[in-house]
C-alpha cells in the first residue's frame, strides 16, 4: 500500500509538469489485440491469475524475459530507472504513510492498469506504443529524456504482491486498534475488579501519637500482594506482573476511615496520601505517615472503644485513587478496603510492680508513687499520648457489684503503648483522705458512704499493703488534661482494670513482741485464768512507708504457743486498749497495758500448759510462741480508721524462775507462836528473789518441809502473790516429826529417825550454823487450784536458815577455886526455852579444858532448871539469862588448864559443845549446840 501511494504522488508531479500520459494514448496490451484487452472484463480476470502464477517467479526473472524485446542499453537504463523507482517508491512510503485508504486504492488502480499495458507490448517502457498512437518522430529525443526520469512500470506479479501485502495490513491495524479500545474500555474495570477482590492490605504496625482536638498523627507500615486466586481475572495479574513489571503510581488523594458498618457517604476521619510510586511485583511495601483529621467524634470514640477492648478490630478505608500504569496509562479507582487489625483486648495484662507511701501530701492524703508496667497484646497498634490520669477504686463493703469509691488517683507524664512489648511507667499522685473519698453508685457520683465502711476498707488496704500483701484494686483512665480529645478520653474510660495493688517488701512487720509483767491469776476453773501485764512490740515498718503514724488503741487476739507452735492458751481481749506508741523512721515502738484479760486453756492442751508453767520455774529462761492477729486505732494523714488485721506469728524468750537457785530463798526468820508436846507452830519469813517477768496470784498453798530427806513439818501460804523482784512471803509452819511416817504409809517407818533430823535442825539453828538449809516441797494438796496441780507436786526449793541475831551461848565466867561456871545464854525464839539437862565440854585448841553434867530435873542437888525467857525482839535483853554457877569439873593435867590458869584474871577463848535436853514451848526435845572461840572470863574466886 506504501509503494502503490508512491506512485500516486509520483504521477501527480508529472501532470505539474504537463508531461502526463492519458489511460487512453497507453492502451492495455493483451498480446494481439489491445481493444479487447481493455473491453474485456473476463480476460482481465485471466490476467489476474497469470499475475499470481508468475509472482511465483522472482522480479529478476521478469527483468530477463523483457530483456529479450529490447536492446542492451535500453535494459540498462530500465535497470537502473527500476531501481531508482524502487528507492523513490521506498522514501515517499515512509512519508505518505497517513494518506488515506480509499485514496489509495483509487490511485492503485489506475497505475496498475496502464503499467499492465505497458508491459504486454513488451518494450519495456512503452516507447513504442507511444509511437504506434501517431506521436511525432521529431518528439522521440524528449520522450526518451522523460521515459529515462520515469521510474521503472510494475509488471502484473508485483502489482497482485503489493495488493496482497496491503489487504493483510488492513486487518491487522484494524484488529489492533480494536484490541486497543477493548483493552482501554475493560482496563479500568478489571484493574477496579483486581483492586476490590484480589488486593491484600496488611497492615502490619500502625503508630498513633500527637492527639489534638483535631484529629492525630499515624504512620502505617503495610504490606501490598495480590492474591492471583481472587483477582477475578482467571490469575492473569501475576503473568502480567512477572512478564512487564510494571510500575504503578497513586497521584495525592484524600482517603476516608470507616466504621465496617457505616454506609459509603459516613465516615470517621479522613487523611491525605501523598504521591506513591512503586514498582509492583510479588509484595509492595508501603510505609505512610499522615496526620488523620477527625470528622465524627462519636465513630471514632466507638472505633478505639473497639481498639482497646476487641482482640480484631476491622477497619474501612474509603476513597477515590487516581493511578497511572506505566508512564502514560491512567485510571481512576476507588478503593473500599476492610482491613483487619490486632485490638489491645483490653490492656488487661497491667501491673503494679511497686507502690510508696513516702509522706503527707499538702493537698491532704499520703503521697503515692510507683511503677506499673501495661503489656500491649496488639501487634498492630501503637498509641503514644501526653499525660493520662487514672483513678483507683476499692468495691464497696456493702454492694461490691455496684459501689466503687475512688480512693486515690495517680497520672503519668506519658502513656507509650508500644505494639507486642511491655512499658514501664512512673506514677505518681495521691490516696485521698477519708473525706476526700467519692462513692460511684449505680454509674452516678455521689459523696456518700458510711464512715466506718470507709476506714473498713482503708485498714484493710493499708494493713495487707504494710504486711507485704496484694490486695484487689480497679484503676481507669480520667480526663485531667482539657487538651485531651473527648473521643479517645471515652475511649479510654471505657477500660477498668482489676489488677493487684502491691504489697510493701516482704517483711515480719512485728519485729519483737515481748510481754512484761505478766501476772497470771488462778481460780477453781481449770480451763481459764486471768492475765495482766503489758505487751510491747516494736513494729518494723515498710521502707517504702515513711509517713508519720501513731496508733491510739489497740486489741490483740493472741495465742500462747509451745516452740513448737502448739496452742496452749488463747488470749481474747474483747475491747480495744489504750495504747501508747513512739515512732523513729521506720521503727514504730507500741506499748499495750492488760489487765485481768481471760486467758482460755485449751482443753486437748492442758498438758503442754502444764509444761509451759513447770518450767516457768524450773528453767532460767523459757521460750514462748506468741501468735495471733491485732487491730489498731490509728491516725495519720488519711484519718482515723482500723488498721487490721495485722497477723504476728513469734517466739519471745522470757525469763523464768530458774529454780529459785541464782538467789535461793532466805528463812529470814523463824518464830514459835504455839507448840503441844510433840510439835512446834511456828511463824516464818521467807524471804524469795524472783528473777523472772512473770508474777502469779497462787491463793493458798502448802508445802512440806524436809531436812535430811525427812519430812520434819510442814508450812502453808496464805494467798500467795508471787512478784517479780524480791518477795517477802509470811507462812506457817508447824514442826512435827510424826508426819514423816504418816505420809509414807509404811508400817516399818521408824519415827525416831524422823525426831533426830528435826533434833539436828533445831541444834544447828540455835548453834547459828548457817550453812544448814531445809526444803521446801510440794505435794498434790499444796494447792486446790487445778492448773497449778501439776506444777506444785514437783515444786521444791532448798531455803538457808535464818540467821540469829546474838548466839545462843553468849559467854562463860570460870572460876578456878570453885571449879564453877556461869553461862550467858540468849533465846533465839519468842517461845521459852526450859534447859532440863546439860551435858557440856569446854575445851582450848582441842585441848579439854573442863566437863559440865548437870541434871536439873533428876539431880536433887541441882538448881532449878534453867528457863530461857521468850525474845520479843524487842531489845537487847529480851531473852536474855545467867545460870547459876554450874559445877564444873576441870582436866587439871591438861595443857589448857595451864592455859586456863594463865589466863586468870582475864579471858581465854574456847570452844563449847553441849548436849541440851530442853523443852521449846511445850515439846520436849534433845538439843546439841556447839560454839567455837566463846569468850570465857576467868576468874579465881569462889
Amino acid at each position: 500500500m506504501d509503494i502503490i501511494n508512491e506512485n500516486s504522488s509520483w504521477r501527480n508531479n508529472d501532470d505539474d509538469n504537463n508531461h502526463t500520459v492519458s489511460t487512453t494514448e497507453l492502451p492495455y496490451s493483451t498480446g494481439s489485440d489491445p481493444t479487447k484487452a481493455k473491453t474485456d472484463p473476463t480476460n482481465h480476470s485471466g490476467r489476474l491469475d497469470q499475475d499470481i502464477a508468475d509472482e511465483q517467479t522472482p522480479l529478476l526473472s521478469h527483468s530477463g524475459h523483457e530483456s529479450n524485446l529490447a536492446t542492451s542499453n535500453n535494459n540498462k537504463d530500465k535497470d537502473k530507472g527500476r531501481r531508482r523507482a524502487k528507492d523513490t517508491s521506498t522514501n515517499n512510503n515512509n512519508k505518505n504513510n497517513k494518506n488515506s485508504t480509499a485514496k489509495n486504492n483509487h490511485v492503485g488502480v489506475d497505475m496498475g492498469d496502464g503499467i499492465a499495458d505497458g508491459e504486454e507490448q513488451g518494450d519495456g517502457d512503452g516507447l513504442v506504443s507511444s509511437v504506434q498512437n501517431g506521436r511525432h518522430d521529431h518528439d522521440r529525443p524528449a520522450q526518451q529524456d522523460r521515459d529515462r526520469m520515469r521510474p521503472p512500470p510494475l509488471t502484473r506479479g508485483r502489482l497482485n504482491r503489493w495488493n496482497r501485502i496491503y489487504s493483510r495490513s488492513v486487518k491487522v491495524v484494524a484488529a489492533v486498534l480494536i484490541g486497543c479500545l477493548l483493552v482501554a474500555a475493560l482496563s479500568p474495570w478489571v484493574a477496579q475488579r483486581v483492586l476490590d477482590q484480589a488486593m491484600v492490605l496488611d497492615i502490619q504496625k500502625a503508630s498513633i501519637y500527637d492527639m489534638d482536638q483535631t484529629g492525630f498523627q499515624i504512620s502505617i507500615q503495610s504490606t501490598i500482594y495480590l492474591d492471583p486466586a481472587h483477582d477475578g481475572v482467571f490469575g492473569l495479574t501475576r503473568t502480567l506482573q512477572s512478564v512487564f513489571h510494571p510500575t504503578m503510581t497513586i497521584e495525592p488523594t484524600i482517603l476516608r476511615l470507616s466504621l465496617p458498618t457505616d454506609q459509603d457517604d459516613a465516615h470517621m476521619a479522613e487523611f491525605e496520601v501523598e504521591r506513591q510510586h512503586m514498582q509492583m511485583g510479588e509484595t509492595l511495601q508501603l510505609d505512610l505517615s499522615t496526620h488523620v483529621t477527625v470528622t465524627d467524634a462519636n465513630r471514632m470514640a466507638q472505633f478505639f472503644h473497639a481498639t482497646l477492648h476487641q482482640s480484631t478490630v476491622d477497619l474501612a478505608i474509603r476513597g477515590p485513587i487516581l493511578t497511572r500504569l506505566g508512564s502514560f496509562w491512567y485510571m481512576r479507582l476507588r478503593i473500599n478496603r476492610v482491613v483487619p487489625m490486632d485490638g489491645m483486648k483490653g490492656v488487661q495484662n497491667a501491673t503494679l510492680l511497686s507502690m510508696s507511701l513516702p509522706a503527707n501530701h499538702p493537698q491532704g492524703g499520703i503521697v503515692m508513687s510507683g511503677l506499673a508496667q501495661l503489656n500491649n497484646p496488639s501487634r498492630t497498634v501503637s498509641i503514644k499520648m501526653d499525660a493520662v490520669t487514672f483513678g483507683i477504686y476499692l468495691p464497696s463493703v456493702s454492694h461490691p457489684e455496684v459501689d466503687q469509691f475512688k480512693v486515690a488517683e495517680m497520672s503519668c507524664p506519658e502513656l507509650n503503648l508500644e505494639a507486642g512489648k511491655s512499658s514501664q511507667i512512673a506514677l505518681s499522685g495521691r490516696l485521698f483522705h477519708l473525706d476526700d473519698w467519692i462513692l460511684s453508685e449505680m454509674e452516678r457520683m455521689s459523696s456518700f458512704g458510711s464512715g466506718s465502711e470507709k476506714q473498713l476498707l482503708l485498714g484493710r488496704l493499708l494493713s495487707r499493703f504494710i504486711q507485704g500483701q496484694d490486695s484487689t484494686i480497679q484503676v481507669r483512665a480520667l480526663s485531667k488534661d482539657p487538651n485531651l480529645p473527648p473521643w479517645l478520653v471515652e475511649a479510654f474510660k471505657s477500660i477498668v482494670l482489676d489488677i493487684a495493688f502491691p504489697g510493701s517488701p516482704e517483711q515480719d512487720f512485728i519485729r519483737a513482741l515481748d510481754m512484761n509483767q505478766l501476772e497470771f491469776g488462778f481460780s477453781d476453773n481449770q480451763e481459764s485464768a486471768i492475765l495482766s501485764g503489758r505487751m510491747s512490740s516494736e513494729l518494723q515498718l515498710p521502707p517504702n512507708v515513711t509517713f508519720p503514724i501513731k496508733i491510739l488503741q489497740m486489741k490483740p487476739t493472741a495465742w500462747l504457743q509451745t516452740p513448737e507452735g502448739q496452742d496452749m492458751a488463747l488470749l481474747g481481749i474483747p475491747d480495744f486498749l489504750p495504747t501508747k506508741s513512739q515512732q523513729d523512721g521506720n521503727a514504730l515502738e507500741v506499748h499495750v497495758d492488760m489487765r485481768d484479760i481471760p486467758l482460755r486453756i485449751m482443753a486437748d492442751h492442758l498438758e503442754e500448759f502444764y509444761q509451759f508453767l513447770n518450767t516457768s520455774f524450773t528453767k532460767e529462761w523459757i521460750e514462748l510462741g506468741i501468735a495471733g492477729e491485732a487491730h489498731a486505732i490509728v491516725e495519720c494523714g488519711l484519718g482515723t480508721f482500723e488498721l487490721g488485721p495485722i497477723s504476728f506469728d513469734v517466739i519471745t524468750r522470757q525469763r523464768g524462775l530458774g529454780g529459785l537457785v541464782s538467789l535461793p530463798p532466805i528463812l529470814e526468820s523463824l518464830d514459835v507462836v504455839d507448840s503441844t508436846e510433840h510439835s512446834l507452830t511456828v511463824m516464818a519469813t521467807l524471804v524469795l528473789w524472783n528473777p523472772s517477768n512473770i508474777s502469779a496470784e497462787l491463793g493458798d498453798l502448802s508445802f512440806l518441809w524436809s531436812y535430811g530427806n525427812y519430812l520434819i513439818g510442814m508450812a502453808s501460804v496464805p494467798q500467795l502473790r508471787l512478784h517479780a523482784g524480791n518477795n517477802t512471803i509470811e507462812c506457817i509452819g508447824m514442826m512435827d516429826p510424826s508426819i514423816h511416817c504418816l505420809r509414807k504409809h509404811n508400817k516399818t517407818c521408824d519415827p525416831e529417825l524422823a525426831k533426830n533430823a528435826s533434833r539436828e535442825f533445831i541444834s544447828k539453828y540455835i548453834s547459828g550454823d548457817n550453812s544448814t538449809s531445809i526444803d521446801v516441797l510440794g505435794y498434790p494438796g499444796s494447792t486446790h487450784i487445778p492448773l497449778l496441780q501439776p506444777m506444785l507436786s514437783a515444786f521444791s526449793i532448798s531455803s538457808g536458815l535464818p540467821a540469829i541475831e546474838d548466839d545462843f551461848l553468849i559467854s562463860t565466867t570460870m572460876y578456878l577455886l570453885s571449879s564453877t561456871i556461869v553461862m550467858e545464854l540468849k533465846n533465839p525464839l519468842d517461845t521459852v526455852i526450859t534447859v532440863l539437862y546439860i551435858n557440856g565440854t569446854a575445851s582450848y585448841k582441842d585441848e579439854p579444858l573442863g566437863h559440865v553434867n548437870v541434871d536439873f530435873e533428876h539431880d536433887i542437888a541441882s538448881p532449878k532448871p534453867i528457863m530461857i525467857p521468850a525474845n520479843d525482839h524487842q531489845n537487847e535483853t529480851s531473852g536474855y539469862v545467867k545460870t547459876p554457877r554450874l559445877p564444873v569439873m576441870f582436866d587439871l593435867s591438861s595443857v589448857g588448864y595451864e592455859a586456863l590458869k594463865k589466863a586468870l584474871g582475864g579471858s581465854l577463848e574456847v570452844d563449847v559443845s553441849c548436849h541440851i535436853k530442853a523443852k521449846v514451848g511445850s515439846m520436849l526435845m534433845w538439843v546439841d549446840f556447839a560454839k567455837d572461840g566463846i569468850q570465857s572470863n576467868v576468874r579465881k574466886g569462889f
